[in-house]
C-alpha cells in the first residue's frame, strides 16, 4: 500500500496542473456569479393577535381555499393558533392577487397573459414562518431591494385591510340582525309586563317563596344564555359552512340549554351537561295560582333579561362595525437591504475551487497510475488484455440482444 509520502510526491509532481485547474475554475465561477440574476431579501415580523376569540369569530367562515380545507377537517380550531390562521390568510390567493396588482408584478415577472403565473412566482418567492412564540416572519425575495421591501410591506397592508373589512362585515351583519330582533323584543317585553301587571291587579295577595323565585331567576338566566347562543349561531351560519366546527359547537350548546330549561319546567332528573341549579320543585308542580303567577313572572324576567342582553350585544356590534384600529401588530416592517441574498459569490468561488481541487487530484493520481502501468510491460500487457476481454464481452452481449433482420 503506498505511503503518505507517495501521495505528497504525486501532488507535488502535478502541482501546476492542479493549480491551473483551480485558477480556471475560480475565474469561470466568478464570471458566472457576476452574470447570474441578483436577488434581495426583505423580512417583516408580525406579533401574534392578542384577542384570539375575536379573530377566530371574525374569520371562521371566510371562504379561502386552504382555510376552508382546514376548517372542514374539524381539527383546525383545536390544534391551530391565531398566528397559524394569519399565516394561512397570507398564503391565500386573495392576498397574493392584491399584492401582485399592487406592485405591478406581471410586468416585473414578464408575464404576458393572465395573472396566475405571477401569483405562482410570488408564492415561490415568499416564505412564511411561525415561530415558537407565535411571531410570524414573512420573507420576500425579489430582483431589487426596494421591490422586496415593498412587496413584504404590501402583504402587511392587505392582510390588515382584509381583517378590518372582515370584522366590519361581521359587525354589520350582527348589528342588522340584533336591531331587527330588538324591535320584536320590545313588543314582547311590553306584553309580558302588561300581562304580569294585570294578573297582580286581580290577585293582590299572591306571592312567591324564595325557592320559586330562585327557580325563575335561574330559568331567566338560562333563557338569556340560550338566546345569546342562538344569535351567534344565526350570524355565523350566514357566513360559514354547515360543517364548521364552531357552528357545530354552538348547536350542541343550544341543545344543552334547551334540555336544562325543559328540566326546570318538568322536574326531570339532572342531565349530564352540568347545567342547572338542581331545584326540588318543578314549575309545573306549583299550586295553580302560584304556577300562573310564576309563569307570568318568569316570562317577564326572561323578556327583561333578553332585552338587556340584546342591548349589550347591539353596542358590541356597533363598536365592532365602526372601529378602525389595526387588527395586527407589526413588530418589524420590511426594510431595504443593499446586500444581495443571491448569488453568494464568495461561496460559489470557494465551492468551485474545492471541487476543482478534488477533480484535479483524482485526475493526477489517474495519470500517475497510467504512467506506472505503461512503464511496466507486464502490467501494461495484462491491462490491455483485460480491456480487450471486456470489449469482447460487451460486443457479444450486444450481438446476442440484437434483433434479427426481417427478410
Amino acid at each position: 500500500m503506498p505511503s503518505i509520502i507517495y501521495y505528497i510526491e504525486v501532488l507535488l509532481k502535478y502541482r501546476k496542473f492542479i493549480l491551473y485547474n483551480i485558477l480556471i475554475f475560480a475565474f469561470v465561477s466568478a464570471g458566472i456569479s457576476l452574470i447570474l440574476p441578483q436577488k434581495f431579501k426583505a423580512t417583516a415580523q408580525i406579533l401574534p393577535p392578542a384577542e384570539e376569540s375575536d379573530l377566530f369569530g371574525a374569520l371562521s367562515g371566510i371562504s379561502l381555499p386552504k382555510l376552508s380545507r382546514l376548517v372542514k377537517s374539524g381539527s383546525f380550531f383545536a390544534q391551530s393558533t391565531p398566528s397559524d390562521l394569519l399565516a394561512v390568510i397570507l398564503q391565500s390567493r386573495t392576498i397574493l392577487e392584491k399584492v401582485v396588482l399592487d406592485n405591478d408584478l406581471k410586468r416585473i415577472y414578464k408575464v404576458k397573459k393572465g395573472i396566475e403565473p405571477a401569483i405562482k412566482t410570488l408564492a415561490k418567492a415568499t416564505k412564511i414562518k411561525v415561530g415558537e412564540e407565535g411571531v410570524i416572519e414573512l420573507t420576500v425575495e425579489a430582483p431589487k431591494p426596494e421591490l422586496a421591501a415593498n412587496i413584504a410591506n404590501s402583504y402587511l397592508f392587505h392582510l390588515d385591510k382584509f381583517l378590518k373589512e372582515s370584522n366590519m362585515s361581521r359587525g354589520k351583519n350582527m348589528r342588522v340582525f340584533i336591531e331587527k330582533r330588538l324591535e320584536t323584543q320590545k313588543e314582547e317585553l311590553r306584553l309580558a309586563s302588561e300581562s304580569l301587571k294585570a294578573f297582580l291587579e286581580r290577585n293582590k295577595l299572591v306571592s312567591l317563596d324564595e325557592e320559586t323565585k330562585a327557580i325563575i331567576e335561574a330559568y331567566a338566566q338560562l333563557k338569556s344564555e340560550l338566546l345569546k347562543r342562538e344569535i351567534q349561531f344565526q350570524i355565523t351560519k350566514e357566513v360559514s359552512t354547515e360543517d364548521n366546527p364552531y357552528l357545530l359547537e354552538l348547536a350542541r350548546e343550544i341543545e344543552n340549554f334547551r334540555t336544562e330549561l325543559q328540566r326546570i319546567e318538568t322536574g326531570t332528573p339532572k342531565s349530564s351537561s352540568g347545567f342547572g341549579a338542581g331545584f326540588a320543585v318543578a314549575l309545573k308542580k306549583l299550586p295553580q295560582v302560584a304556577q300562573e303567577y310564576a309563569k307570568r313572572f318568569r316570562e317577564f324576567r326572561v323578556q327583561e333579561e333578553i332585552y338587556a342582553l340584546l342591548l349589550s350585544q347591539l353596542e358590541q356590534a356597533k363598536i365592532l362595525e365602526a372601529r378602525d384600529t389595526p387588527t395586527i401588530t407589526i413588530l418589524d416592517y420590511a426594510r431595504i437591504h443593499e446586500r444581495r441574498s443571491w448569488p453568494k459569490r464568495k461561496l460559489i468561488v470557494a465551492f468551485a475551487c474545492i471541487l476543482s481541487f478534488l477533480i484535479s487530484t483524482i485526475v493526477s493520481f489517474g495519470k500517475e497510475w497510467m504512467h506506472n502501468i505503461q512503464n511496466n510491460p507486464e502490467r501494461y500487457s495484462v491491462l490491455i488484455n483485460v480491456i480487450h476481454t471486456i470489449r469482447s464481452d460487451l460486443f457479444s452481449i450486444v450481438c446476442k440482444f440484437k434483433k434479427p433482420r426481417s427478410d
